[in-house]
């Protein structure tokens, strides 16, 4: 099954001046041209009755938008806390629902795909968790040497590897779209998941993380 590497970056000041919109990320894809992730929604297809969000070009003119995300408005005109992601022509590709911002332990991210899937993703997964408590001794001691030895402060993450499963399934099989927290590192599976809808998701991962 294909599957995509990429990371999320925050541009440098040569690659926001050569940009044609305000750049707010560079999604920076293995082995293929990177994605430029601009603020607002281009006028040529914005819904009236949406706020505009940002867009994913393949250039940095601004010519080429992949797709965008925009929140969702209930018929009274309010916002539900949902973020729609459309194609060029309009077309929903998705909609995320990113966590509370109250939330802090193993905030969900949701996805909601067009044929009815949901699939959720929380900070750290059960392996990265098993890791984490066998390791915690030895982790322990070495803060403690660290500070006795005046190394500096304690050194202590909790895990972040997040993968995103159908909600409510078993958690089995390959995931369609990973978190690699030690390498800040996404992977996903494009033959489950279209990679528009998953560079959408990993912006606003990495913008909450």
């Amino acid at each position: 099954m294909s599957v995509t590497a990429f990371k999320v970056h925050v541009p440098s000041a040569d690659e926001q001046e050569k940009a044609a919109y305000v750049l707010r990320h560079i999604i920076k894809v293995s082995g293929e041209s990177p994605v430029l992730v601009g603020r607002g929604l281009p006028n040529e297809f914005a819904p009236d009755d949406l706020r505009p969000g940002f867009t994913l070009y393949e250039d940095p003119a601004g010519l080429k938008p992949l797709c965008s995300v925009v929140p969702r408005t209930t018929e009274g005109g309010s916002e539900d806390g949902i973020l729609v992601v459309l194609a060029p022509d309009g077309a929903e590709l998705g909609v995320l629902r990113p966590p509370a911002r109250t939330q802090r332990w193993r905030r969900p991210y949701e996805m909601g795909l067009p044929n009815g899937t949901k699939l959720v993703g929380r900070s750290g997964t059960i392996t990265s968790w098993v890791v984490y408590v066998v390791l915690c001794p030895l982790l322990a001691i070495y803060n403690v040497l660290g500070f006795l030895g005046g190394y500096g402060g304690p050194d202590w993450f909790l895990p972040t590897r997040t993968a995103w499963r159908t909600k409510g399934g078993l958690g089995l099989g390959r995931a369609p779209l990973k978190f690699y927290g030690t390498t800040d590192k996404y992977k996903v599976r494009v033959k489950r998941l279209d990679p528009r809808l998953a560079y959408a998701q990993a912006v606003l991962h990495d913008s909450s993380s």
